[in-house]
């Protein structure tokens, strides 16, 4: 895959992971790093790259519980092929060969899901 392959990877994968626990929100991506020297034998070289995003959504329904939202999060998350690696409250980490890594939490008043995490390590086409 390329730096972009991997970018949009991720992306459409957050967002269709809120959107089937929210069918109404409109996720928003930001762009933390983009392209960050990542693997190597001892940490990092810039052969290869990744990127990091925050993908957020929340809904309009005033009366969700973050429990049962964080809940649903999960379940989708293991049918959509991640491996969640921990929980602790309401925040969960996975990873899924072909899109990265995710760091997931769920927020209250009014619920929204937080996806922030970094695309594969890909080789870098400029180097």
């Amino acid at each position: 895959m390329t730096p972009e392959q991997t970018r949009q990877a991720f992306i459409t994968e957050a967002k269709a992971i809120i959107q089937a626990v929210i069918p109404n929100a409109d996720p928003r991506v930001t762009l933390i790093d983009q392209d960050v020297p990542c693997g190597g034998p001892v940490g990092t070289e810039d052969s290869s790259v990744e990127s990091t995003y925050i993908v957020f959504g929340k809904t309009s329904n005033e009366t969700s519980n973050a429990d049962e939202v964080f809940r649903k999060v999960l379940d989708v998350l293991k049918q959509r092929g991640w491996t969640i690696n921990y929980t602790k409250g309401r925040v969960a980490g996975a990873e899924r060969k072909g899109v990265g890594g995710f760091r997931v939490g769920i927020g209250e008043a009014p619920v929204s899901i937080n996806i922030g995490g970094t695309t594969e390590c890909v080789d870098n086409p400029d180097r």
